[in-house]
């Protein structure tokens, strides 16, 4: 009986060690250099963003102040706390601000981008995207239709220079953005950045 109780005990223990580790995913000041997109898989977007700031007349609390009445006013108008800022933070002379998103909906429409996170198995995308994406396990092309047709793959769209982190591994990507790691990538320069990943 006591084995038992001890068996049952651990095994919440393990299941409570790897929901942590799934769970604690996420940006920070310390841990980002550049501007940086963190895609969860539950859907929910974090943005990192790292500006100049040294010039003596900046003032982060006035950027502070800015912000969380663009945040105030964006939450009103789409009836939620749909963004929420995590940080903000002087960082060798850069002022970096992490704000997180509720979905990818909320973060192109506050920050007036062209954006998109779903579920794969879409059948039309009215975007117009490249007609081949990278294979990250052999390099090769694969058509851009099957890759967006699979449904165990959520499909990230990007239109901007980010480095982009993923919960899951990467498994497809536009040809203009290159591989840092299993779960990310530093997004395209220009044109849009594709990335499928497992979650």
């Amino acid at each position: 009986m006591k084995k038992l109780i001890f068996s049952g005990i651990l095994l919440l223990c393990l299941t409570g060690i790897t929901g942590c580790t799934k769970e604690d995913l996420s940006l920070t000041a310390k841990n980002v250099e550049m501007d940086t997109l963190l895609a969860k898989s539950n859907g929910a977007v974090q943005a990192a963003t790292v500006e100049e700031f040294d010039k003596d007349y900046y003032n982060l609390n006035e950027l502070e102040e800015f912000v969380m009445e663009e945040i105030n006013s964006y939450n009103q108008v789409s009836g939620g706390e749909n963004v929420v800022m995590d940080e903000l933070e002087l960082k060798d002379g850069n002022a970096v601000m992490i704000l997180s998103y509720t979905g990818m909906k909320h973060y192109a429409e506050f920050n007036k981008v062209m954006a998109a996170y779903f579920n794969g198995g879409n059948k039309e995308i009215p975007l117009e995207l490249p007609g081949s994406l990278v294979d990250v396990k052999n390099g090769s092309a694969v058509n851009t239709v099957d890759v967006l047709h699979n449904e165990k793959l959520k499909i990230l769209i990007l239109d901007e220079p980010f480095d982009v982190v993923v919960d899951g591994a990467i498994q497809y990507h536009s040809d203009n953005a290159v591989i840092v790691d299993k779960n990310k990538l530093h997004g395209a320069a220009e044109g849009l950045t594709v990335i499928a990943y497992k979650p």
